[in-house]
């Protein structure tokens, strides 16, 4: 697996601009273990036409099956809606570093688990509000307990129901930036 990261320079007049940076995700997609899903994927993947030099592969990494892409940064929401638009279940969206925190798709944990989910203007009352509606939508129906904070969405669920509730997000006009499992600390007590 390699990182792709880079940035486009546009020169006019003598002058260089900074076009686009771009950056690597790894996305955690349900299903990816059946060669015939990521073949679907793969043709979905090759027929994307909404970002120039939009760059993928599919990798296994601790017998978990991800996808890798490499877009600009602003057009990660547009992926993530799209995918959710064609019925992928997203688990997880993170950065390279984060590969390690890959959680396997295929054992699905029933206990509550808390994730959090980076949302593009969540400080803004209308987008805040639209989430929670989708947020209160989920408690009612479901075990979800669920905190704001400027860009932050910190969610309690089960797994099933957080590809859900990521889904809906999606699907919505609301742009995800990430979506991460948090696993909890454990902090020693110190004994006297």
């Amino acid at each position: 697996m390699k990182i792709l990261k880079h940035t486009t320079m546009l020169t006019i007049g003598g002058h260089n601009m900074l076009i686009d940076k771009f950056e690597s995700y790894i996305i955690n997609i349900a299903g990816l273990k059946s060669r015939p899903t990521r073949k679907k994927l793969t043709h979905l993947c090759k027929n994307i036409t909404f970002c120039e030099s939009f760059q993928y592969s599919i990798f296994k990494q601790n017998n978990v099956f991800a996808l890798e892409v490499s877009l600009p940064k602003q057009q990660l929401p547009y992926l993530i809606s799209f995918l959710s638009f064609h019925n992928y279940s997203i688990y997880q969206i993170l950065t390279p570093k984060r590969v390690d925190e890959l959680l396997d798709s295929e054992q699905l944990y029933q206990s509550a688990k808390r994730f959090d989910l980076a949302i593009d203007g969540l400080q803004d009352a209308f987008i805040k509000d639209k989430v929670i509606d989708i947020m209160n939508m989920y408690a009612n129906h479901h075990e979800v307990n669920y905190t704001l904070n400027n860009n932050y969405a910190s969610v309690t669920c089960p797994q099933e129901v957080f590809t859900q509730l990521l889904h809906t997000i999606a699907t919505r006009n609301i742009d995800i930036l990430s979506a991460s499992y948090h696993a909890k600390m454990l902090h020693k007590a110190r004994i006297s």
